[in-house]
Formats: C-alpha cells, structure tokens, sequence
C-alpha cells in the first residue's frame, strides 16, 4: 500500500465514525506530538546500546510498532489536511539538506529498477580484472545489465563501457580497505538475486575467494556462476595467428631449420627426421599453410600427415597445457535460463494434470530433464522452480503452481 493509498483508507476510517469534524489540523498536530511522546517514553530509561537491541524483546518490539504506527497515521493525515504532497515535499526537503550538509564522500545508490531488469546480470571485479567492452561482450553475450566495481583510484570507468550505454553501472567502494570491494560485490549480488531471483548472475573476476558464496547462492537455486578474463583470450589468439605466418613463404625453410636446432634430439634421429620431411618442405614452398603445419610438425619431430587435420594453434595450446575450452563459459548462464523456461513451459502445458505431490513433480522434472538426469539435477531444478515463483512445496510435500492460477 503506498501513501496515497494509506492516505484513502484513514479518511475512509474516519467517515465511518464520523471523526472528520475532529480531524484538523490543530486537533491532528497536537495528537502527533502526544504519540511521539508516547514512543519516546519506550525508550526513556535505556541507554543508546539498550536503545539499539530494544526490538529483540518481542514485547517491547510490538509496542514500539504500535506507537510508530500512530504516529505515521496521525503525521498521513496531518499532511492530507493541510493540502501537503508528501512526496515532493521530501524530495524538495532532501534538496535543502543536500546543499547544507554536503556529502563527506560518494557511495554508490543501487537503482530498483536496473536491479529488477531482465537478462545477465554481470559484476565485474575491476580491481582484479580489466576487460575491454569487446572482450566482455564475448565472454558474455547477451549480457543484460553490466555492474563495474572499482576502486577510488580508477578513474572513468563509465567510458570504458559506453557502448553498453544505461545497462552499465560503476559502483565505486565507500572507502578503501581490505577485501572492500569484494564485500561490495557480494552485497549487490544478494540484493539483485533477491530483486530477479530468475535471472542468471555473472561475476568476472580471477578471483577465486567468490566460490564458497556462489556455491552457496547455487544451492539456494540461484544461477551464479563465476567466469575469469583470461577464458576469453586463447580463441582470440588462435583465430588471429594464421595472418603473419601466411606471408613469408620465401622464408618458410630456414623458420624449419632454425626449430630444428631448438630440439635437443640426437644427430642421427635429426637426420633421420629430415629425411622423412623431405617431401613436405617441397609443399611448403607452394602454400604458406603447408608451411606452417611442416614447422610444427619438424619441431616435434612427427610426420606433418598426422597434424594435418588440427586447426591452427590447436598444436600449441596443447603443447602449453591449454584446456580446450569449445564452449563458451558464458553459455551455462544462458542455458540454465532456457532450462528453467522449458521447465516452466512443460509444467504449464500439463493443465490440470500437473502433479501435485512432491515424488511425482520430481519424477516429472526427470523426465522433462531426460532419463539421464540426476537427483542433484533434479533438486537444483526444482530450487530454481521454487526461487523463481513457479512451483511451491509446502511442509506436506504437496505441490501447487502459484504462476499458473492454481495448482
């Protein structure tokens, strides 16, 4: 219920008993003083301390809520009386305070609204990390609204991320300190999980000290996941290695001759090695490719038949201890969404014969899942149902379908 509604309701409470003619603004202003004074008096006698952990006795915790309520009834109607819009008074009111109590520092609001928005939710560790917009577009893609947490001594961020225009958001930490930003991060996190608790979070950071908190934000149904940096490099390299090594043809042999001396083989095996590439340096004269494959080839000391097949760079990244990485990370954001909106989708064609027990749902959710699913996939796509508002499961194990006008 927000004000002007409150607001409807007292006057209509008042028309029932015939209270208006009392309802003045006099009569109503020193009403509110007398309520102030009576939630004054809860806490009379205790010190600030005791003032401050007075809630956690459920008496005087009720008591208090009493009072304040009087006190806002009488403050609702005061303000009716005497023809106040409360909302522009305290905005004009917070203006005035504003320009005579200038902030001591900057502290980052947290728009409702973008908290609440649709689509991948990104934060971004920039303390830890650095992406460019085009690096972060691809190792998220289709990222919704982009969080930049940063230190006080990183400047302009905002440029950094222009193209993501009003989806961006630099939250700079209240003050430095350690572990400040990362208590930052977590914290908008939990506020935006519970604002879109269907919509997939992203943290970019190399840091591994957010796992415990996602893991734990997972087991609550939530689809967290953390992705590093550096797991959007390697395809970036791979597919821009091919350009400088196609030009030089000409100089294609001595490149072989000169990765023949780096092997630290025996002589023999050396020549022995030569005499098998014979024919391919041939072809490397003809295509820069072949060349290119030769010279790998020759430097591993294999025939260049067998690597043939390989894309180029794959070599090298396995020689390097690369993992293949032909999945994107940022996938499993996206395909989670679309698990729990097939999930969804399916519950909702079944109609009135969507189960109402929790054993039935379950095997339900396993057979929309597939015969292979686990129980762990089961039960973390039944959280995900019941964060998400589609299925509730009361302490009877029975199940209902809010979302869907029913069970």
């Amino acid at each position: 219920m927000n004000v002007s509604e409150l607001q409807a309701e007292l006057r209509h409470f008042a028309a029932e008993r015939d209270w208006q003619p009392f309802h003045t603004p006099k009569n109503l202003s020193t009403a509110l003083m007398v309520e102030a004074a009576e939630l004054a008096e809860i806490f009379q006698w205790m010190t600030p301390e005791q003032s401050a952990r007075a809630h956690e006795d459920p008496a005087v915790k009720q008591r208090i809520g009493e009072e304040v309520a009087d006190v806002l009834l009488y403050l609702l109607q005061l303000a009716h009386h005497s023809r106040i819009d409360i909302a522009q008074a305290v905005k004009d009111k917070l203006a005035l305070n504003a320009a005579k109590y200038p902030p001591l520092h900057t502290i980052a609001r947290i728009p409702p609204a973008r908290a609440a928005a649709p689509g991948p939710h990104v934060l971004v560790d920039y303390e830890n990390v650095q992406p460019t917009e085009g690096e972060l577009r691809e190792l998220v893609p289709g990222a919704g609204q982009v969080w930049v947490f940063h230190g006080p001594h990183q400047h302009e961020v905002e440029r950094r991320f222009a193209s993501f225009g009003t989806n961006a958001t630099a939250v700079p930490i209240s003050r430095p300190g350690k572990n400040a930003l990362d208590f930052h991060l977590s914290f908008y996190l939990g506020y935006i999980a519970s604002r879109n608790p269907g919509s997939p979070i992203v943290v970019v950071a190399n840091d591994k000290g957010y796992e415990p908190m996602i893991e734990h934000a997972r087991g609550m149904g939530f689809a967290v996941q953390r992705l590093a940096h550096g797991q959007v490099k390697p395809a970036v390299a791979n597919a821009e290695a091919p350009s400088p090594a196609a030009k030089p043809v000409a100089k294609s042999a001595p490149a072989k001759k000169a990765a023949a001396k780096k092997v630290p083989v025996k002589k023999a095996a050396a020549k022995k090695a030569a005499a098998k590439k014979a024919p391919a340096k041939k072809v490397a004269a003809k295509k820069a490719t072949a060349a290119k494959k030769t010279a790998v080839a020759t430097a591993s000391g294999t025939p260049a038949t067998q690597k043939a097949d390989l894309p180029v760079g794959a070599e090298s990244a396995k020689q390097a201890g690369v993992p293949d990485t032909t999945t994107k990370p940022a996938k499993a954001a996206s395909s989670a969404l679309q698990t729990m909106e097939r999930l969804s989708n399916s519950l909702r064609k079944m109609g009135d014969k969507r189960p109402t027990k929790l054993p039935s749902l379950r095997r339900s959710l396993k057979s929309f899942l597939g015969i292979d699913a686990t129980d762990d996939a089961v039960s973390a796509a039944l959280n995900g149902l019941v964060a998400a508002g589609v299925v509730q499961v009361d302490d009877g194990g029975r199940a209902s379908y809010p979302s869907f006008g029913g069970t």
